[in-house]
C-alpha cells in the first residue's frame, strides 16, 4: 500500500500549462470518478488551485497508477502528454506526506507562508470525502496535515509579518489608527493594485467612501464592488475632510497630488492622521508632502522594501519549520507502519 502524490505547480510548469491542468471546483466530482472507475486508486483526493493540480492516491501498484493518472490528465486537458509529461512530479512516501504538509502549511506556496492554501486543503479534502473517495488513510492524513499547519502557526513565527504589499499597507495603517473600523477610505484611480489595496483595506474592517477616476465607468464600477461612492476626478478634493486613507494609483505622467494640496487638505481636517499610499508609476503624490505633521506617506517603493525584510524574516524560519514537519511526517509513518504493516515504510528524516 502506498500513498501517492502526482501533480504540477508554479515551480514546475508555466502559466500555460497549469491553466490547462486546472479542474474546476465544478468539475472535481467528474474528474475523481475517473479514478474509480478505473480502479486506479482505493482513496483518491483532487487538489485543484491557481498555482497547483495535485492528485493524492492509496494504491497498491504504484507504477500502473502514475500511467493512468497521467493518461486522464492528458484526456481532461486535451493536451498530449509529451508537452507535459516532464513537468509533472511523482512522489511516494513518506515524501508524499512531506509534500502535502508542507503544503497546507503554506511553505509550497508561491508567498512563503501564506495561510489561504490551508483553506484550500481543508475544502479539497471535505469535497472528497463528502463524496465517499477517502478512506481511513487519506483521512487520517488530511486531517493530520491541518493540525500540523495550524501547529506551524502555532510554534513558529512564518506568520507574524506580512510579504504582499497590500497586505504591507495594511498593517501599517493599523499601526496609525490602531483599528480601522472607523476609517474611510478614498481611492484615486481604479488600476489592479488599487483594486488589490481596497480589498485589503476592506477585509480588515475599513469602508469605501470614495472612488475617483478620470475614467467614470471604471469608478462606477469598482464603487459598486465595494460599496462606496463615484464622484468625478474634478471634485474629489472637495471630500478629503471626510478621508482617513488616501490611495493613489492613476497612470497620469504628471503629479496628481502636490505637497501644497496635501498641506491644504490638512487644514481642513484640522490636523487629524492622514495615510496616503501612493501605489502609481510614476508617483502620483509629491514626495515631500511626507514632512507634514501627522501626513504617513509611503509609495510603491517604501512597501517593497518592507515586503521584501518580511519575506527575508519568514524565509529564516524555514529550518524550524522544517523539522515541525519532519517531525510530523515520521508520526504519520509510524502511525501508518502499525495500521498496515507497510512493507514500503521509509525513514521520514
Amino acid at each position: 500500500m502506498e500513498i501517492l502524490v502526482l501533480g504540477i505547480n508554479h515551480k514546475t510548469a508555466p502559466v500555460e500549462i497549469r491553466e490547462k491542468l486546472s479542474i474546476p471546483a465544478a468539475e472535481a466530482e467528474n474528474f475523481l470518478k475517473r479514478f474509480e472507475e478505473g480502479n486506479v486508486f482505493t482513496e483518491q483526493v483532487l487538489l485543484s488551485t491557481c498555482n497547483r493540480t495535485e492528485i493524492y492516491g492509496v494504491v497498491r501498484d504504484g507504477n500502473e497508477a502514475v500511467t493512468a493518472v497521467k493518461n486522464i490528465l492528458s484526456d481532461y486537458s486535451r493536451l498530449d502528454l509529451k508537452t507535459f509529461e516532464d513537468k509533472l512530479y511523482v512522489l511516494k512516501q513518506p515524501d508524499s506526506v512531506r509534500h502535502l504538509f508542507s503544503v497546507a502549511s503554506g511553505l509550497d506556496s508561491m508567498v512563503l507562508g501564506e495561510t489561504e492554501i490551508t483553506g484550500q486543503v481543508k475544502e479539497a479534502y471535505l469535497s472528497a470525502h463528502e463524496n465517499r473517495h477517502t478512506g481511513k488513510v487519506l483521512n487520517n492524513l488530511f486531517q493530520r496535515s491541518l493540525k500540523v499547519a495550524k501547529n506551524l502557526r502555532t510554534h513558529t513565527e512564518i506568520g507574524t509579518v506580512r510579504v504582499g504589499v497590500a497586505s504591507v499597507a495594511v498593517d501599517l495603517a493599523e499601526k496609525i489608527f490602531d483599528d480601522l473600523k472607523n476609517a474611510r477610505v478614498m481611492v484615486l484611480g481604479t488600476g489592479e493594485m488599487a483594486t488589490q489595496l481596497l480589498k485589503a483595506m476592506v477585509g480588515r474592517g475599513a469602508s469605501v467612501l470614495i472612488v475617483s477616476s478620470r475614467h467614470d465607468e471604471r469608478a462606477q464600477a469598482l464603487a459598486r464592488e465595494f460599496g462606496g461612492e463615484a464622484v468625478a476626478y474634478e471634485e474629489y478634493e472637495s471630500r478629503m475632510r471626510e478621508v482617513d486613507i488616501f490611495l493613489a494609483s492613476t497612470f497620469s505622467s504628471d503629479r496628481a497630488v502636490t505637497e501644497a494640496q496635501v498641506r491644504s487638505w490638512m487644514k481642513l481636517r484640522h490636523g487629524k492622521p492622514l495615510f496616503l499610499v501612493d501605489v502609481a508609476m510614476p508617483r502620483n503624490i509629491e514626495a515631500s508632502a511626507e514632512k507634514l505633521d501627522n501626513v504617513y506617506l509611503y509609495n510603491l517603493d517604501d512597501l517593497k522594501e518592507i515586503a521584501d525584510k518580511n519575506r527575508a524574516f519568514r524565509e529564516g524560519q524555514l529550518e524550524v519549520c522544517s523539522r515541525l514537519v519532519g517531525s510530523q511526517t515520521q508520526y504519520f509513518m509510524d502511525w501508518l507502519f502499525k495500521e498496515f504493516d507497510s512493507p514500503s515504510r521509509v525513514s521520514a528524516s
